[in-house]
């Protein structure tokens, strides 16, 4: 565990990036872009953004230009909302509904969505709602992320400045980073763990590599020897493949750090990885979080790893943990806790509701080292490629398409339905499955049932679907969304 935490309790709010104009701030090979903090600081300077407190979408690529946009806002005080450029046209349309930003950012060419038009064009183009209305935005709010990605729910994370500052400085303490840093985007911007990694970067006054590749793609590992990269995040499905295809043995020369978020890991493979970074001079951190929390709660320090596979670390710098005593659930304190939720226009009106204090929703257990082991979860969701899934909304938005009942559950790198209908198709639920959340087909299994199981109560059993139907897989006592 890092003994010196020199960030920690320190005002170096990142997003004002105040680091000497001289030193490299990013790179960005796909346009050649290559920018020092003083240039950064200038383009920021120069973004065109409303002179009145104003609620701002930004469909955020790993993209210089949406940096830009990111910066600016939480420089000059207006709300963001970060919404995955990629999310499915019919669910953006939902949340636009929902919150009606005044102006949204993107780089796409025509959005198609009702109620606005082109008031911008250039790299990132500016569209304004036709109809903006007065509204009540509570002062502390910054910045609104989803807490399902991929499903396109309203439901959001309200986080203020203070939030994602204390998070950043925490992450740049227990990583020990410095401006020597060069991380590459190997997660999307609008995810928090992408985000965090952005965050962190820049309070230590990093130089970060910006692409849009993904990890298994040649580009990325050519990106990583031309910018000299030192560190990358991946969720679990990254290290598997990576694994799989022994990358991680072959490319990357320059790698000295790798993290692990978005879900739980195999412990064979994590075993792997220990010996692997082992053998390589690398370090490989296993850590754990939520978008509530900004996103990082714990983290395994490395030279505790060998001893401590399958734990989820202890609490980041500036933060607590522990578990109720009732109902087991494990509970985090910190300043990176968000200020709630919101699900609606009224609600970014609310100011701070939790106090600090996140239930996490997962069943835990410490050992006498006060390492948390995750040993259950109380919550319906999946985590599947590092992206939340709320197992509510997928039913709700396969039985709105399809008309009949719907059971969703599975494990973390599985989702499965069941369909109570004698004349559905499987391949059609399947395609819209792929389609709509951007999953492989091999990560959906759909089965039609003659009559889905219900409790006395008459609420859906879940618990029996899952256990009769979930594979047999070492982590799925965890990974099964049971309510």
């Amino acid at each position: 565990m890092p003994v010196d935490l020199p960030f920690v309790g320190k005002v170096m709010d990142f997003w004002k990036i105040e680091h000497s104009p001289e030193s490299l701030a990013l790179m960005e090979p796909a346009t050649g872009t290559q920018k020092t903090y003083g240039e950064l600081r200038r383009d920021v300077s120069q973004m065109l953004l409303p002179q009145n407190r104003s609620l701002i979408m930004l469909l955020a690529q790993n993209r210089y230009e949406c940096l830009l946009s990111y910066l600016a806002a939480l420089q000059t005080g207006h709300p963001l909302l970060l919404v995955d450029a990629s999310l499915n046209r019919e669910l953006l349309q939902r949340l636009v509904d929902t919150y009606r930003p005044d102006y949204i950012h993107s780089s796409f060419p025509d959005l198609g969505l009702h109620g606005y038009e082109m008031r911008a064009q250039s790299a990132l183009k500016v569209w304004e709602n036709k109809t903006k209305e007065p509204r009540n935005i509570h002062p502390s709010l910054a910045l609104l992320l989803n807490t399902s990605g991929s499903t396109g729910s309203p439901k959001l994370v309200r986080l203020s400045r203070e939030n994602l500052q204390s998070n950043a400085a925490s992450i740049a303490s227990y990583l020990n980073l410095t401006a020597a840093e060069r991380p590459i985007t190997s997660l999307p911007m609008p995810y928090s763990y992408g985000l965090s990694v952005i965050n962190s970067h820049l309070f230590a006054g990093a130089a970060l590599t910006l692409t849009e590749h993904g990890v298994l793609r040649r580009e990325f590992w050519d990106t990583i020897d031309q910018c000299g990269c030192t560190s990358f995040g991946g969720v679990p499905y990254t290290y598997e493949m990576l694994l799989q295809t022994g990358l991680l043995t072959k490319r990357g020369a320059t790698l000295h750090t790798l993290t692990q978020a978005g879900g739980t890991l195999g412990e064979s493979h994590v075993r792997e990885m220990h010996q692997l970074a082992l053998g390589r001079g690398m370090k490989f951190f296993v850590m754990y979080g939520q978008t509530e929390a900004s996103p990082r709660i714990s983290y395994v320090p490395f030279d505790k790893l060998g001893e401590k596979i399958g734990s989820i670390g202890v609490a980041v710098p500036d933060g607590s943990l522990h578990i109720d005593a009732d109902t087991r659930e494990l509970v985090y304190r910190g300043p990176n806790v968000m200020l709630g939720y919101a699900e609606c226009l009224p609600d970014l009106a609310k100011g701070d509701e939790l106090g600090g204090v996140l239930k996490t929703g997962d069943i835990a257990r410490q050992d006498e080292d006060g390492f948390f082991y995750i040993t259950g979860r109380i919550k319906r969701f999946l985590k599947l490629f590092g992206k939340r899934f709320n197992l509510d909304e997928v039913e709700l938005i396969v039985q709105g398409r399809f008309g009949f009942p719907v059971a969703c559950f599975g494990r973390d790198d599985l989702l499965m339905v069941a369909v109570e209908s004698a004349d559905a198709d499987v391949s059609k639920v399947t395609a819209m499955l792929r389609d709509t959340f951007g999953l492989p087909k091999d990560a959906i299994q759909v089965e039609k049932i003659e009559k889905l199981p219900r409790t006395s109560r008459g609420k859906m059993d879940y618990q029996s679907l899952a256990a009769a139907r979930v594979p047999s897989d070492p982590i799925a006592t965890v990974s099964q969304a049971v309510r």
